[in-house]
């Protein structure tokens, strides 16, 4: 058995892929192996699950950036060419701006951007990205208006932001929060309906009254479409009693990653059309395409 993993290896996927196959394989006594297909935004790793035969023997990794790189390159449909299996963890967002600025809270940042049209500016990792896509719909949902500088990886965002370059980065936690415990960055809100068990203080964006879908980043597995479906519920039970093993939670928290497992695999469907719907149709109104390298 193996999981495909289309990121590069030592990425946020590999590293909690690897760690689900290291148990995997005990609990199924067969060995279980992490293939990694990065390039083609995601392209060659639905390649290479396509050519594999539908028996429940090759997985891939997917995550909430492959949603935002089909909306937006159109080289791929998830819903049609993928089996989901289950989530197995989300990672919160943090709104963070530089520990010099002068917004205290996130509603008073959106004030600002609406009486000031794009003079505030922010970073990403790319045109057509998850972080671009949510800062648009944040703006068209607001009334704001921000400008958008892309970066080449967020590690090269987050250090312009430090250096009081941007105004602010949308970015996961466990890249963020190093920054802000050292009081280099300061952290606005965690970008969900509610607050993160990690940073249990600090508001989520719906209590700053900002009601707009939340930018979470998702991780599942998936396999190729037309795989049976008692095989695809066998690896959902065996893969929801990997995570419910306490040494899987401890090594998700030091990641900043909290366990969610899909009841079947149409709980796991829902999550991705409703990203894939408020995505596309940003995409779509704001005319974003794609200029994400690799």
């Amino acid at each position: 058995m193996k999981i495909i993993v289309p990121l590069q290896a030592g990425g946020s996927a590999d590293i909690g892929t690897r760690l689900i196959t290291h148990s995997l394989q005990h609990r199924l006594k067969q060995p279980v192996i992490v293939d990694n297909k990065p390039g083609g935004s995601f392209v060659i790793g639905m390649q290479a699950l396509a050519m594999a035969p539908a028996d429940g023997h090759t997985l891939i990794s997917i995550n909430t950036g492959m949603v935002a790189s089909q909306v937006t390159m159109k080289r791929y449909d998830m819903l049609k060419s993928l089996a989901l299996v289950t989530q197995y963890s989300k990672t919160p967002t943090l709104f963070v701006v530089p520990a010099q600025s002068r917004f205290k809270t996130f509603a008073e940042l959106i004030a600002f951007a609406k009486k000031n049209p794009g003079k505030l500016n922010f970073g990403s990792v790319g045109t057509g990205g998850l972080e671009h896509l949510w800062v648009t719909m944040l703006g068209r949902s607001t009334g704001a208006e921000f400008t958008h500088i892309p970066f080449k990886g967020m590690p090269d965002a987050i250090t312009a932001l430090a250096q009081g370059e941007l105004d602010f980065v949308p970015c996961v936690m466990s890249s963020a929060l190093p920054f802000v415990q050292k009081g280099m960055l300061r952290a606005l809100c965690v970008l969900s309906d509610e607050r993160s068990s990690f940073l249990p203080d600090l508001a989520s964006m719906k209590e700053q009254g900002v009601n707009v879908p939340p930018m979470e980043f998702w991780s599942g597995l998936a396999v190729r479409r037309g795989t049976p479906l008692p095989v695809i519920e066998q690896l959902r039970q065996e893969i929801v009693k990997v995570m419910a093993e306490p040494d899987m939670k401890l090594r998700m928290d030091e990641r900043g990653a909290t366990i969610v497992t899909s009841a079947n695999s149409d709980n796991f469907s829902d999550l991705l059309k409703a990203d894939w719907s408020w995505m596309n149709k940003v995409a779509q109104e704001a005319g974003v395409r794609a200029e994400i390298a690799g």
